[in-house]
Protein backbone atom coordinates (compact mmCIF):
# COMPACT_ATOMS: atom_id res chain seq x y z
CA UNK A 1 0.00 0.00 0.00
CA UNK A 2 1.18 3.58 -0.96
CA UNK A 3 2.21 5.70 2.21
CA UNK A 4 -0.38 8.48 2.41
CA UNK A 5 1.33 12.05 1.26
CA UNK A 6 1.70 14.31 3.74
CA UNK A 7 -0.36 18.11 2.32
CA UNK A 8 2.51 20.45 1.31
CA UNK A 9 3.39 23.58 3.52
CA UNK A 10 1.52 26.29 2.65
CA UNK A 11 3.43 29.07 0.46
CA UNK A 12 2.89 32.69 1.13
CA UNK A 13 2.90 35.26 -1.22
CA UNK A 14 6.88 36.63 -0.93
CA UNK A 15 5.36 40.04 -0.02
CA UNK A 16 3.48 38.12 2.84
CA UNK A 17 6.72 36.02 3.50
CA UNK A 18 9.06 39.11 4.03
CA UNK A 19 6.30 40.67 6.48
CA UNK A 20 6.36 37.62 8.81
CA UNK A 21 10.00 37.67 8.77
CA UNK A 22 10.03 41.38 9.98
CA UNK A 23 7.54 40.94 12.43
CA UNK A 24 8.20 37.35 14.13
CA UNK A 25 9.32 37.66 17.27
CA UNK A 26 8.50 37.23 20.98
CA UNK A 27 5.98 39.34 22.16
CA UNK A 28 3.31 39.70 25.10
CA UNK A 29 -0.14 38.83 24.75
CA UNK A 30 -2.03 41.09 27.16
CA UNK A 31 -5.60 42.95 28.38
CA UNK A 32 -5.57 46.76 28.11
CA UNK A 33 -5.07 47.05 31.62
CA UNK A 34 -1.92 45.30 31.81
CA UNK A 35 -3.10 42.47 34.81
CA UNK A 36 -3.02 39.41 32.34
CA UNK A 37 -0.84 38.23 30.24
CA UNK A 38 0.54 35.71 28.14
CA UNK A 39 4.24 35.48 26.61
CA UNK A 40 3.95 34.10 22.89
CA UNK A 41 6.47 33.77 19.69
CA UNK A 42 5.59 34.16 16.53
CA UNK A 43 7.83 32.19 13.95
CA UNK A 44 8.50 32.59 10.32
CA UNK A 45 8.21 29.11 9.80
CA UNK A 46 5.07 27.35 8.24
CA UNK A 47 3.10 24.44 10.39
CA UNK A 48 -0.05 23.25 9.43
CA UNK A 49 -1.94 26.04 7.42
CA UNK A 50 -0.65 28.80 9.15
CA UNK A 51 2.92 30.28 10.75
CA UNK A 52 3.55 28.62 13.71
CA UNK A 53 3.11 30.06 16.90
CA UNK A 54 4.96 29.00 20.34
CA UNK A 55 3.28 29.10 23.98
CA UNK A 56 2.33 27.90 26.67
CA UNK A 57 -1.65 27.16 26.04
CA UNK A 58 -1.82 25.45 30.07
CA UNK A 59 -0.73 28.47 31.60
CA UNK A 60 -1.75 31.21 29.07
CA UNK A 61 -5.46 29.88 29.07
CA UNK A 62 -5.43 30.43 32.96
CA UNK A 63 -4.91 34.34 32.21
CA UNK A 64 -6.38 34.84 28.96
CA UNK A 65 -8.69 32.03 27.79
CA UNK A 66 -9.17 32.76 24.50
CA UNK A 67 -5.46 31.68 23.74
CA UNK A 68 -6.89 28.20 24.15
CA UNK A 69 -7.85 28.46 20.10
CA UNK A 70 -4.58 29.69 18.95
CA UNK A 71 -2.65 27.53 16.61
CA UNK A 72 -1.07 29.71 14.09
CA UNK A 73 -1.11 33.31 12.84
CA UNK A 74 -0.35 34.85 9.67
CA UNK A 75 0.62 38.83 8.58
CA UNK A 76 -2.01 40.42 6.03
CA UNK A 77 -1.63 42.89 3.29
CA UNK A 78 -2.97 45.89 5.63
CA UNK A 79 -0.15 45.95 8.35
CA UNK A 80 -2.21 43.75 10.77
CA UNK A 81 -1.40 40.16 12.35
CA UNK A 82 -3.75 37.63 12.64
CA UNK A 83 -3.82 34.57 15.19
CA UNK A 84 -5.45 31.26 13.65
CA UNK A 85 -7.12 28.83 15.29
CA UNK A 86 -6.84 25.08 14.03
CA UNK A 87 -9.35 25.68 11.11
CA UNK A 88 -7.35 28.57 10.12
CA UNK A 89 -10.16 31.06 10.77
CA UNK A 90 -9.07 34.26 12.61
CA UNK A 91 -9.44 34.31 16.47
CA UNK A 92 -8.24 37.82 16.90
CA UNK A 93 -6.73 40.42 14.23
CA UNK A 94 -4.02 43.07 15.77
CA UNK A 95 -3.24 46.07 13.80
CA UNK A 96 -0.98 48.29 14.55
CA UNK A 97 -0.99 50.79 17.35
CA UNK A 98 2.02 52.85 18.60
CA UNK A 99 5.32 52.26 19.92
CA UNK A 100 5.68 49.13 18.11
CA UNK A 101 3.00 47.31 19.38
CA UNK A 102 -0.15 45.65 17.81
CA UNK A 103 -4.29 46.07 19.02
CA UNK A 104 -6.90 44.05 18.60
CA UNK A 105 -10.33 44.40 19.79
CA UNK A 106 -12.70 40.65 20.41
CA UNK A 107 -16.22 41.74 20.63
CA UNK A 108 -17.52 41.21 24.07
CA UNK A 109 -14.51 40.28 25.65
CA UNK A 110 -12.31 43.49 25.16
CA UNK A 111 -9.12 45.14 23.96
CA UNK A 112 -5.67 43.08 23.82
CA UNK A 113 -2.42 44.11 22.67
CA UNK A 114 0.69 42.12 21.13
CA UNK A 115 3.48 43.92 22.89
CA UNK A 116 7.28 44.19 22.98
CA UNK A 117 8.81 41.81 26.27
CA UNK A 118 10.39 44.97 27.10
CA UNK A 119 7.50 47.09 27.45
CA UNK A 120 5.33 44.71 29.18
CA UNK A 121 8.00 44.13 31.91
CA UNK A 122 8.53 47.63 32.59
CA UNK A 123 8.45 48.20 36.54
CA UNK A 124 5.13 49.37 37.66
CA UNK A 125 4.37 52.94 37.13
CA UNK A 126 3.64 55.00 40.56
CA UNK A 127 1.74 58.42 41.03
CA UNK A 128 4.71 60.30 41.66
CA UNK A 129 6.09 59.76 38.01
CA UNK A 130 2.84 61.05 35.98
CA UNK A 131 1.99 64.22 38.40
CA UNK A 132 2.45 67.12 36.47
CA UNK A 133 2.79 68.94 33.00
CA UNK A 134 2.13 66.76 29.77
CA UNK A 135 1.66 68.04 26.20
CA UNK A 136 -0.65 66.08 23.83
CA UNK A 137 -0.29 65.75 20.26
CA UNK A 138 -1.72 63.74 17.11
CA UNK A 139 2.12 63.02 16.14
CA UNK A 140 4.58 63.62 18.20
CA UNK A 141 6.94 66.78 18.01
CA UNK A 142 2.74 69.09 17.06
CA UNK A 143 1.30 69.38 20.52
CA UNK A 144 -2.19 70.22 20.47
CA UNK A 145 -3.00 70.88 24.08
CA UNK A 146 -1.25 70.52 27.66
CA UNK A 147 -2.88 69.49 30.62
CA UNK A 148 -1.50 68.62 34.28
CA UNK A 149 -2.05 65.89 36.35
CA UNK A 150 -2.71 67.03 40.12
CA UNK A 151 -2.19 65.17 43.57
CA UNK A 152 -5.25 67.15 44.05
CA UNK A 153 -8.60 64.95 44.88
CA UNK A 154 -11.38 64.95 42.51
CA UNK A 155 -15.39 65.20 43.93
CA UNK A 156 -16.08 61.62 42.11
CA UNK A 157 -13.01 59.62 42.65
CA UNK A 158 -9.38 60.21 41.47
CA UNK A 159 -7.49 63.09 41.22
CA UNK A 160 -8.32 66.48 39.26
CA UNK A 161 -6.83 67.26 36.05
CA UNK A 162 -6.33 70.98 34.69
CA UNK A 163 -6.36 71.42 31.12
CA UNK A 164 -4.59 74.92 29.55
CA UNK A 165 -6.37 77.31 27.57
CA UNK A 166 -5.85 77.30 24.09
CA UNK A 167 -6.51 73.58 23.05
CA UNK A 168 -7.38 72.20 19.96
CA UNK A 169 -10.72 71.37 19.36
CA UNK A 170 -10.13 67.43 19.07
CA UNK A 171 -8.84 67.33 22.84
CA UNK A 172 -10.91 69.55 24.34
CA UNK A 173 -14.21 68.03 23.31
CA UNK A 174 -13.21 65.27 25.54
CA UNK A 175 -13.77 67.55 28.39
CA UNK A 176 -11.24 66.03 30.76
CA UNK A 177 -11.17 66.73 34.24
CA UNK A 178 -10.06 63.97 36.18
CA UNK A 179 -7.50 61.36 36.55
CA UNK A 180 -6.23 57.88 38.14
CA UNK A 181 -3.91 54.68 37.72
CA UNK A 182 -5.22 51.57 37.05
CA UNK A 183 -3.33 48.32 36.40
CA UNK A 184 -0.29 50.27 34.91
CA UNK A 185 -2.06 52.61 33.13
CA UNK A 186 -3.60 56.33 32.97
CA UNK A 187 -7.18 56.82 33.15
CA UNK A 188 -8.82 60.68 32.09
CA UNK A 189 -12.21 60.78 32.54
CA UNK A 190 -14.61 63.68 31.51
CA UNK A 191 -16.93 65.72 32.91
CA UNK A 192 -19.96 63.95 30.57
CA UNK A 193 -19.81 60.94 32.14
CA UNK A 194 -18.66 58.67 29.08
CA UNK A 195 -16.38 56.37 28.90
CA UNK A 196 -12.56 57.08 30.39
CA UNK A 197 -9.79 56.94 28.26
CA UNK A 198 -7.08 54.84 28.90
CA UNK A 199 -3.44 55.67 27.98
CA UNK A 200 -0.48 52.70 27.71
CA UNK A 201 2.95 53.88 28.64
CA UNK A 202 5.54 53.36 25.89
CA UNK A 203 8.79 52.32 26.50
CA UNK A 204 10.58 55.67 25.61
CA UNK A 205 8.32 57.11 28.23
CA UNK A 206 5.79 58.51 26.87
CA UNK A 207 1.83 57.84 26.80
CA UNK A 208 -0.42 56.31 24.18
CA UNK A 209 -4.01 56.34 24.08
CA UNK A 210 -5.22 52.87 23.72
CA UNK A 211 -7.11 51.30 21.20
CA UNK A 212 -5.90 53.61 18.82
CA UNK A 213 -8.44 53.12 15.94
CA UNK A 214 -6.51 54.83 13.97
CA UNK A 215 -6.59 58.15 16.24
CA UNK A 216 -3.39 58.15 17.88
CA UNK A 217 -3.25 60.24 20.61
CA UNK A 218 0.37 60.76 22.65
CA UNK A 219 0.91 62.43 25.85
CA UNK A 220 4.93 63.00 26.87
CA UNK A 221 6.39 65.90 28.75
CA UNK A 222 6.74 69.29 27.53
Amino acid sequence: MAQKQQPAAPRLDPALREAAEQKAGAYVLQSADGERKCPITLKAETAGGALAVQLDKAACEATIAFSAQIAGWTPDATGALRLLNAQGRTVAEFTEATGGSYEALREADGVYFLVNPSIAELPEVTQAEVVGDWDLAATPGTPLCRWSLTETPAPKGGFLLKVAAGCDASVARLAAASWRLDGGNILVSGTGGGAAIRFARQEDGSWARVPERGRPLLMSRP
